[in-house]
């Protein structure tokens, strides 16, 4: 493929990449609507968190299950498409759910609707590494996929909101805007070659073989990635319970949407300077600026500017932590085994979602706490270990092992 070729073909993919990659950003679309989804359903209690949780849960199965038969068994176009439809139809089921539904039914829709999400959201990993085999390029591309996530976390959220005041029900119907990707999807998407033809591909250029296994090391970053997120995310689910009132608390958490949608675009610049050091670097800043916001939100010390500076300072270090890990997956994991483990990769992401409350709730039991702040520092504290752990693995990971065998040569001679 020429290099007229490849910046054409860029052009073309980058599209509905970017599209899949802002549909992934689905839990958040009916926060707004928690209040009077707990009025409608008064034996939830405070299990009506879970309406957000069991989007996670329900990835976790279906982004496995997306990378093991994608490509190999269904089409990409077709696999995309189908569940970008069942997005749709689950996202709005309870809009059609009368005063009679069970809270069991509420939560078994967001399960199919989490399973459709966990499904596409893979692919769009893939599809960004399988079609860009330049290293900086996919750390570009990757980055930038975050930075489309947050801005449609932000558009899902404000559009949740307004939907929101008219009922609980309507703030469903935010999950229309999928009719957009899907769109884009079936008019712009060409389905691109299997895995197992790339690598055929590959192993004719170098004349030798290509693996087609995910190499153990990479499930090391993935698991590094559910208990930095696990980790993490009470830091961002409690914020509101140290501010002074939901208003700030709606500012700051739009704010940290805002830094993860501009944080996305820097992992290309940063990755090429610190290759596989950006994950520890990631990892431990914001390790040590949640430990300064958790240190402010201590009764007795609390700064208003200083926790909301370093709480959204330190969300850059999140925002990367995401990306980088699938970025490293692609320099780990050869182009045979490009979907299988973009599909795990979702999966050990989400189940770091999931497992925020149950953490948060560990933490608070093993320190006999009795407010939610109480467990931010220890959480943070976790996270500046976690940094230092991953400081250790990057050390231990030799890059050339993982090289021509593993698809790292430029297939495509893209520079």
């Amino acid at each position: 493929m020429s290099s007229a070729q490849v910046k054409e073909g860029f052009n073309k993919a980058i599209i509905p990449i970017m599209a899949i990659f802002a549909l992934g950003a689905s839990q958040g679309g009916v926060n707004a609507g928690l209040a009077t989804m707990g009025a409608a359903f008064p034996e939830a209690g405070p299990n009506i968190g879970y309406v957000i949780s069991m989007v996670a849960l329900g990835m976790i199965p279906s982004g496995i299950i997306s990378g093991a038969v994608t490509g190999r068994f269904i089409k990409y176009r077709t696999s995309i498409i189908a569940a970008i439809v069942l997005y749709i139809v689950s996202g709005c089921w309870p809009f059609f759910m009368g005063s009679g539904e069970s809270f069991g039914m509420l939560l078994a829709s967001r399960f199919v609707f989490g399973f459709a999400v966990g499904w596409s959201y893979p692919l769009a990993q893939a599809l960004t590494f399988k079609t860009f085999d330049n290293e900086n390029k996919r750390a570009s591309i990757l980055g930038a996929g975050m930075a489309f996530f947050n801005l449609g976390s932000l558009i899902m959220e404000l559009a949740g909101g307004y939907l929101a005041l008219v009922s609980w029900q309507a703030c469903f119907l935010v999950y229309l805007i999928g009719i957009i990707p899907l769109a884009i999807v079936i008019f712009m998407l060409k389905e691109p070659e299997r895995d197992s033809e790339q690598a055929a591909e590959l192993a004719a250029e170098t004349g030798g073989e290509v693996k087609t296994k995910i190499p153990p090391i990479a499930f090391l970053y993935m698991l590094m990635l559910t208990l930095i997120v696990a980790f993490a995310m009470p830091t961002i689910l409690y914020c509101s319970f140290v501010l002074p009132d939901s208003a700030i608390s709606g500012w700051v958490l739009s704010a940290m949407t805002l830094v993860g949608t501009v944080t996305g675009f820097t992992l290309g610049p940063v990755y090429k300077k610190l290759k596989k050091w950006t994950l520890p670097v990631a990892g431990l800043f914001l390790g040590v600026l949640y430990v300064v916001c958790a240190l402010n939100a201590q009764p007795g010390s609390f700064n208003l500017v200083v926790y909301i500076a370093t709480f959204l300072v330190g969300h850059w270090g999140f925002a990367i932590v995401i990306p980088a890990t699938g970025n490293m997956i692609t320099n780990l994991v050869p182009i045979g085994a490009a979907t299988r483990a973009m599909g795990f990769n979702t999966a050990f992401h989400q189940a770091g979602c999931f497992l925020a409350t149950p953490v948060a709730t560990l933490v608070m039991g093993l320190l006999g706490a009795q407010a939610v702040t109480d467990l931010l520092l220890p959480c943070s504290i976790v996270i500046v270990v976690l940094g230092v752990l991953q400081f250790v693995l990057a050390g231990f990971t030799d890059m050339s092992k993982y090289d021509d065998g593993y698809g790292k040569v430029e297939l495509h001679h893209d520079a």
